[in-house]
């Protein structure tokens, strides 16, 4: 008896863990979704009850698919590869649970498509698609410390918050020969640094344009945010998507049926005005 009720459990447990097809989350009036734990301003804990931008378009998709939706928070790991694997493919390590699509995925078609050393697809286990936003590296500037100078240059004499091993950090330090290192000041997160800025430790703040926004709030005319001196870095902007399990096209397919109108009829953009942000549109529609 006691071995029988064991296989049950383990039985219920593996149909939960398990990401499923469009048609098993219909029929079980459920849909899990991964976010980033405490990724302000897209997924994170609000007086204990999930609030975000990616927490909303979470919940547009299950209102359009008529089921409820279930979170599943996920700790940002070494690179995408690791989240995409936690999150859609393989599970947590312990519990081995599963989210059905994972929000917040850059969607780069040259990331999609990769080969491996082995002449294999590195990213074969995962379908990427829906580009619903897309993200910008930005300076949040202090006018009265950099004299409405928009070059990096400024940055040799005032000092500039960066969050550590971030591509900004890697980026700061090796420009103009490396002669704003000494004026890195390194921080755990862009909010530390935006805390930095407005005791007046720093002069600016590098990171993404949204989270700068978010952490500021609305400006004064002491500031701005802009990519002024980013325009050589690497990557500068990106577009963000979502990513489902390979066997489970078809959800992606309704998913992108859901998610397409959104961003084409402002819907979307009217949902990142709520939170304080502007909103740019992914590139992916830009080239249609």
């Amino acid at each position: 008896m006691v071995i029988r009720i064991l296989f049950l459990i383990c039985v219920a447990l593996s149909s939960y863990a398990n990401a499923r097809s469009y048609e098993d989350i219909i029929e079980s009036g459920q849909i899990t979704i991964a976010v980033y734990n405490d990724f302000q301003p897209y997924s994170f804990l609000k007086d204990g009850e999930p609030a975000g931008v990616d927490i909303d378009v979470g919940k547009h998709i299950a209102k359009a698919l008529d089921v409820n939706v279930e979170w599943l928070w996920l700790n940002a790991d070494e690179n995408l590869e690791d989240d995409l694997r936690n999150a859609i493919w393989k599970g947590h390590i312990i519990t081995r649970q599963k989210a059905d699509v994972m929000l917040r995925v850059p969607y780069d078609r040259r990331f999609a498509y990769a080969i491996d050393g082995y002449g294999l697809p590195k990213n074969e286990m995962v379908v990427m698609f829906s580009p619903y936003q897309q993200e910008n590296w930005a300076l949040l500037r202090d006018h009265e410390k950099t004299n409405d100078i928009r070059t990096l240059a400024i940055f040799q004499y005032e000092k500039i918050a960066v969050e550590l091993d971030s591509l900004p950090s890697f980026f700061l330090g090796a420009t103009i020969g490396g002669r704003l290192r000494d004026k890195l000041v390194h921080v755990d997160s862009v909010f530390a640094g935006i805390d930095k800025l407005k005791a007046g430790d720093v002069a600016a703040v590098a990171g993404m344009k949204a989270q700068l926004q978010w952490g500021m709030g609305p400006l004064t005319e002491r500031y701005d945010i802009s990519a002024d001196g980013l325009a050589a870095m690497s990557i500068k902007s990106w577009d963000i998507g979502m990513a489902v399990k390979q066997d489970y096209r078809e959800l992606a397919y309704t998913i992108e049926s859901i998610i397409e109108p959104m961003v084409k009829n402002g819907e979307m953009e009217k949902l990142y005005l709520q939170y304080g942000l502007s909103y740019d549109i992914p590139d992916y529609f830009r080239t249609e």
